[in-house]
């Protein structure tokens, strides 16, 4: 596997003319980590997905090449533009180059805390906003398929969904009946992650029936 620092972000991502400077890793996932960059002054938060040794053997599918990495933060990244053009909250999306792209920053001093980790004064109100969330990506034709307490960002009173690489997509119409198809146990899936979530507030959400509600939008369109 390619040895990854944050030297070897930051050269990368400056190189790109994402940005002029990467101060610190963010967050780490599986696939991907989060730094904090800056652009004439201003921060961004940079997205770069891990390189892995490409195999030798042209047809193996062990290992990711530039190229792969590539169509996965492109893909990322177009579903997070077309949730921001369809106004779903989501950190606005600024740059793309190869297996890096760069978003706003949420945050002020410090970076914005997840759902998990965040004072909830008025849980029932927040429930409220995760599961028009939900509805809004529905709206944009897209079901996050991964949404949980880990992936939605709270700043200044409101809830921002990230992380897209596992979302369903449903927006062209050619294919759109076997997307929605594929979308709809992750629906569930995401709506019983918010169930499960709240009711650790003493907050109920009834993820069988919101389900069902959006499984009729869903068979409309």
């Amino acid at each position: 596997m390619r040895e990854v620092s944050l030297e070897t972000v930051r050269a990368d991502a400056i190189e790109c003319g994402l940005v002029d400077d990467v101060v610190t890793v963010l967050a780490s996932g599986k696939e991907a980590d989060v730094y904090l960059g800056l652009w004439k002054g201003a921060p961004l938060a940079l997205k770069a997905y891990r390189l892995h040794r490409t195999p030798h053997r042209k047809k193996s599918a062990i290992g990711y090449s530039l190229d792969k990495v590539g169509a996965v933060a492109a893909r990322e990244f177009t579903i997070l533009e077309k949730a921001y053009r369809a106004g779903v909250p989501v950190p606005t999306p600024a740059r793309r180059a190869d297996n890096m792209f760069t978003m706003r920053f949420l945050g002020d001093d410090q970076i914005a805390p997840l759902l998990k980790d965040a004072d909830l004064e008025r849980p029932d109100e927040v429930a409220k906003q995760a599961v028009a969330l939900v509805r809004k990506l529905i709206d944009a034709f897209i079901v996050h398929s991964d949404l949980s307490e880990y992936n939605i960002v709270m700043w200044g009173e409101r809830l921002f969904a990230i992380d897209f690489p596992q979302a369903v997509d449903f927006s062209s119409r050619v294919t759109r009946h076997l997307r929605i198809e594929e979308a709809k146990p992750l629906l569930l899936r995401d709506l019983r992650n918010l169930e499960s979530f709240f009711a650790k507030h003493d907050v109920v959400i009834d993820a069988e029936s919101e389900y069902h509600r959006l499984l009729q939008k869903l068979d409309q369109l």
